[in-house]
């Protein structure tokens, strides 16, 4: 079960554009430090997919743009363990590698941004979980963030 705060930053995030890796890593980091393993950023993106939040995707190498991966679940969180398409997946990766690698990209969908919809936002319920980090913190006028 996903901590709702976290489900509320990702939506957030999702609806700015499309979500690489690295962005669900470094929000679970941020917002849950004391549950933030890769597989269990795995299991948050295999939810999101499964409650239709997210569409899976990809850049295609033939078009250089994202297409969404028409696949069942199970096939897309494949490529995003081990790799699709030439690129790095999280299976193995190190920091560098979980940072750049671009085996994925989510979509936020409709259902989605209804859902975030209803939530609001993060920021103004629960403050900048970024707050301490100059060059990440949000503007705005925000309650403080309580870790």
């Amino acid at each position: 079960m996903i901590d709702q705060r976290l489900e509320h930053f990702l939506l957030y995030e999702l609806d700015d554009d499309w979500m690489p890796l690295a962005a669900f890593v470094g929000t679970v980091r941020q917002v849950t430090p004391q549950d933030c393993s890769i597989e269990r950023v795995a299991a948050i993106i295999e939810d999101f997919i499964r409650k239709q939040w997210m569409i899976p995707g990809g850049w295609s190498k033939d078009t250089g743009t994202w297409e969404p991966w028409c696949v069942p679940v199970e096939e897309a969180m494949a490529r995003i363990a081990e790799g699709y398409d030439g690129l790095a997946g999280y299976v193995g990766a190190n920091e560098e590698e979980l940072a750049t690698t671009e085996v994925f990209r989510g979509e936020i969908t409709e259902v989605g941004r209804r859902r975030l919809d209803e939530l609001g936002s993060p920021y103004e319920k629960y403050g900048d979980p970024w707050e301490s980090i100059r060059s990440h913190r949000a503007e705005g006028d925000f309650p403080p963030w309580v870790p």
